[in-house]
């Protein structure tokens, strides 16, 4: 199992998601929380967007899309944004 990180922007991303659903910001939490241990379990879920960055892989978790990249032994969560935004990368 590769070990878990979460950039600064993802961290951002999840305050914000508690912002927006403060009463199911723990049942959220707990489901993205998931969803990230099993991502690290098995990094290659996802298809491969090279068009959005090295390596980032997106997969849904109800309306919101985590991305994450491989690093080494790393897992990196790069973002978490609802599904119904644009790509949030340049």
């Amino acid at each position: 199992m590769l070990r878990l990180r979460y950039s600064d922007q993802s961290k951002e991303d999840l305050k914000e998601i508690a912002k927006d659903k403060p009463i199911a910001a723990s049942e959220w939490s707990a489901r993205l929380g998931e969803k990230c241990g099993m991502l690290a379990k098995h990094p290659e879920v996802g298809d491969d967007r090279a068009d959005l960055g090295d390596g980032i892989r997106p997969t849904c978790v109800g309306s919101y899309t985590i991305f994450c990249r491989r690093r080494e032994e790393t897992l990196e969560i790069v973002r978490v944004r609802r599904s119904d935004l644009e790509f949030p990368f340049p």
